[in-house]
């Protein structure tokens, strides 16, 4: 089943290619949509439900410097993404 996802969290550090790593992940494991990635984190992600687990799981595992993460999922997949980009802030 295809799914909607939002998932969020607060990163110390944007130096670090945490971001880049994470696009790679994505792709691997075939998830769309996008990061904005500041020092609030939000992705939007698109993709088969257990594979978005897996790419769940993959980002607590390395982003390492945080605790809290929040995931909320839905059926609303839109399609509207056609591959995972990143939107990074100036500092």
């Amino acid at each position: 089943m295809l799914i909607h996802a939002d998932i969020t969290f607060i990163k110390n550090s944007s130096e670090d290619g945490f971001g880049f790593a994470c696009m790679k992940a994505a792709y691997l494991f075939g998830i769309t949509g996008r990061m904005d990635y500041n020092h609030q984190v939000k992705i939007e992600a698109e993709g088969h439900h257990d594979k978005m687990q897996e790419f769940i799981s993959w980002i607590k595992e390395n982003i390492k410097d945080s605790d809290i993460l929040q995931y909320n999922s839905s059926n609303n997949y839109s399609g509207k993404f056609k591959e995972f980009d990143i939107y990074r802030h100036s500092v």
